[in-house]
């Protein structure tokens, strides 16, 4: 019995991260290596195929069809299911992911038979089992229709096995991080330590935080070909103990990889020594959620970090050679003098690459927005992508926000001298890929502001 592992294209209104990266599955992949006889698994990436999903199920006739996605995804993965069961009404669909975990209520459709909300590597099998006839529905798992009650769920199981890889082999080389070409994904923690306010991963894990053996990870790095690495935990720069064990697992068995990760400016800054120390062990990338240019937003997210932090951490990571993808939360709050100031600041610090994220209210968050003062309604969520603008603007118009967005991305990200030095780095392959996708989102948003003008808003 065949079970198709889909992983939905992102909606053309989406705005983002999909226009300058495209990763494996690494969630289809763990669900892959779950997938016991008499079921056999088939991932299917529609980022990549060219063909379309009502194509691929006449062809696979799945008996199980399974999902999942993040909240931009999920109008995709219902129009999946839909599709799925109109071809055939005995097919099983279930639909699963970080979104569905939080917000199952967002996916209760007659078309979607089973959703995944707790401990997805230990339900996966039992459900297979119980589709199959021999167990009864394991913990964790909601029918179509049935509420979900916190108090009845079991409790968090971090258990992870080693993800099934060559389930999407016929991509691979098709799979990029901006300037990471044919790169890995691998997971080494689950959740956060910190409490971000705006955070959504804390709401994933009921804030806990739980962190793989290191003996583990080493042993699937090392089983690893590809040399480019992609640490996808929420923050791999947590526990300097932790860290200094990693390289020193990593000087130990003598692995030479790359890495991108995402890191604290707190920690950056406050153990130069240690990040001194990856970058000659391979650290190539970092991930930095700055955040801000000014104290007082840092306050009102909880960041639990300092600008002067933030300017510390910068300034090593380019003396050290060490690229940084920095984000920065664009508050609705900000007038033409902030977007200024935030663009003199970053040229400052040196920021090349930068991600622009208009505040968003994601569910859970202690946000403090109202769903009334929303400008995309909580079910239009294949635009809560981090990058629409979602709260009016308190003193600009929504068409001179994005006009001042789009003005910061592009003085920020097309300095001559810096796209000079990036063709001096990286392959011509690379960084074509990383300027038409930049270019693709440029388009989204100037077609925003054309809009928000014809309305008047």
């Amino acid at each position: 019995m065949k079970v198709l592992l889909v992983h939905p294209r992102a909606d053309r209104r989406t705005i983002g991260l999909q226009h300058v990266m495209l990763v494996e599955p690494l969630e289809l992949e763990v669900l892959g290596a779950l997938t016991e006889a008499p079921f056999e698994p088939v991932i299917l990436d529609m980022q990549l195929e060219k063909r379309s999903l009502r194509w691929h199920l006449r062809e696979q006739k799945p008996r199980v069809l399974a999902l999942t996605g993040y909240i931009t995804n999920v109008p995709a993965m219902l129009r999946a299911c839909r599709q799925a069961k109109s071809l055939d009404p005995k097919v099983t669909t279930v639909v699963g992911g970080v979104h569905c975990e939080v917000c199952p209520e967002d996916l209760d459709d007659p078309a979607v038979d089973f959703r995944v909300v707790r401990n997805a590597t230990r339900a996966w099998p039992d459900l297979l089992q119980h589709i199959a006839g021999d167990r009864h529905l394991p913990p964790g798992v909601l029918r179509q229709g049935q509420a979900l009650v916190e108090a009845e769920l079991p409790d968090l199981d971090f258990f992870y096995p080693r993800p099934a890889r060559h389930l999407v082999e016929r991509y691979r080389d098709r799979y990029f991080y901006i300037f990471h070409d044919r790169v890995a994904l691998l997971k080494t923690a689950f959740g956060c330590p910190y409490r971000c306010s705006f955070c959504f991963c804390r709401r994933i894990t009921r804030d806990r935080y739980h962190e793989r053996p290191l003996a583990d990870v080493l042993d699937e790095i090392e089983s690893l070909p590809q040399s480019e690495i992609y640490i996808v935990d929420d923050d791999f720069l947590v526990n300097r103990t932790r860290v200094e064990a990693f390289l020193d697992g990593l000087e130990q068995r003598g692995i030479h990889k790359h890495y991108l990760l995402y890191g604290r400016a707190d920690f950056v800054a406050d153990n130069p020594d240690l990040v001194e120390r990856f970058q000659r062990q391979g650290l190539r990338t970092v991930i930095v959620g700055f955040e801000s240019f000014q104290e007082q937003d840092l306050e009102r997210y909880d960041k639990g970090s300092s600008i002067a932090q933030n300017e510390t951490a910068m300034g090593l990571l380019n003396r050290l050679g060490i690229d940084c993808f920095a984000t920065i939360i664009l508050h609705p709050d900000w007038d033409r003098s902030d977007f200024a100031a935030c663009g003199a600041w970053m040229e400052r610090m040196g920021i090349h690459y930068v991600n622009l994220q208009p505040l968003t209210p994601l569910p859970g968050t202690e946000s403090g927005v109202a769903d009334e003062d929303l400008l995309i309604p909580r079910s239009d969520l294949a635009r809560w992508d981090l990058a629409h603008l979602m709260v009016q603007p308190g003193k600009m118009s929504q068409a001179d926000y994005y006009d001042q967005l789009i003005k910061l991305y592009m003085g920020t990200l097309y300095k001559p001298m810096d796209l000079y030095n990036y063709a001096r780095r990286y392959p011509p392959r690379m960084l074509g890929k990383m300027v038409a996708g930049t270019w693709r989102v440029r388009r989204q948003y100037l077609a925003k502001r054309r809009a928000a003008r014809k309305a008047g808003v």
